[in-house]
């Protein structure tokens, strides 16, 4: 077992190292060397907003289902969840059960702080898609026509995609229950003698009717918040590549910030290979310069490894060590 879940990091491992033989070391190692103290400054100030700004949302969604957290206790969750779930094969939601329990504060119930998590994750999504269509946008624009097929075909998926979540949401403001069969009698039957997960399942769609049948202007200025976050996350990564050099054009920067969103959904740990290797076709394909592309894939990499690093001191500080995690899972279960 232990073999088969190393198969997708020995093959990211893999491929990361044929593209560094492929393209070299010395387009990287010449920007690390030419970094800017100030450039870098600038960036973890960004960094500090895109946080501030994620832990507010995420506590004032908490809050409106009964689930109150401090500040500080919010962003550490933030972080932790993220770290982890950069190390799980399953994007950012990986690491959604963890937060949710690390904000858990006082006799606060799991089912009122998952519901917290969950609304935050919608917004996050329905954020993710919106930047994504406005991505394409500047994309289509700038590039005057090149590649039009390709980026409608994109366009029509993300539209698509945000039809159907305003769909769950319109159900879930009118009181529907669209999470039921995930709970029903069939689905007890599957799951045998753990269906008491598939009542706390149930109790945290009570509190996600409960909010958008009380707190849809909340929900209204969370998607503000949200597109708000998206913005700064541009500059944030702005900053990144300007501290080493890297002054891209807005439509080549907004690739390498689509190309990184494509990377999380590959199936190995950290998107390892997969980030250096879409940055590649993206920085490439918009440029010409595949070269250029692995060296900003080399950048992002070291900004996903220092944002692990600094998830799993959080999730230390909150008094967890990773080796625990299964543990925690299964005294917080529903």
């Amino acid at each position: 077992m232990a073999v088969k879940g190393g198969v997708p990091l020995l093959l990211g491992a893999a491929l990361l190292a044929a593209l560094a033989w492929w393209f070299g070391l010395g387009g990287a190692l010449a920007a690390l060397r030419h970094a800017s103290p100030r450039g870098l400054v600038e960036y973890a100030a960004w960094s500090a907003v895109v946080l501030g700004l994620q832990a507010g949302r995420w506590r004032v969604m908490a809050a409106a289902v009964g689930a109150p957290v401090g500040v500080g206790r919010i962003a550490a969750a933030r972080l932790a969840g993220d770290g982890v779930a950069s190390l799980l094969p399953l994007a950012r939601v990986g690491g959604d059960p963890l937060r949710a329990v690390l904000a858990r504060a006082g006799a606060t119930p799991l089912a009122s702080a998952s519901a917290g998590v969950a609304i935050d994750r919608l917004l996050e999504v329905i954020g993710n898609l919106l930047a994504v269509a406005a991505y394409l946008a500047v994309f289509s624009a700038a590039m005057a026509g090149t590649s039009a097929r390709a980026t409608w075909l994109v366009g029509a998926g993300v539209a698509a995609l945000l039809v159907l979540l305003a769909a769950l949401v319109v159900r879930l403001g009118r009181g529907g229950r669209p999470l039921a069969p995930l709970y029903g009698s069939r689905a007890r039957r599957w799951v045998g003698r753990h269906a008491g997960w598939l009542d706390g399942l149930r109790r945290v769609e009570d509190h996600l009717l409960g909010f958008f049948a009380a707190h849809r202007a909340t929900f209204v200025a969370g998607i503000a918040l949200t597109a708000l976050i998206e913005l700064v996350v541009v500059l944030q990564y702005r900053a990144l590549l300007g501290a080493f050099g890297l002054d891209l054009e807005l439509p080549v920067l907004l690739m390498v910030l689509l190309g990184g969103g494509m990377a999380r959904a590959v199936p190995t740990p950290a998107a390892l290979g997969a980030l250096e290797a879409t940055q590649v076709l993206a920085v490439g394909a918009t440029t010409g310069r595949a070269d250029l592309g692995f060296v900003v894939g080399v950048i992002l990499r070291l900004h996903e490894t220092l944002f692990v690093l600094i998830g799993l001191l959080a999730l230390s500080l909150l008094g967890v060590s990773p080796a625990r995690l299964p543990t925690a899972r299964r005294a917080t279960s529903p």
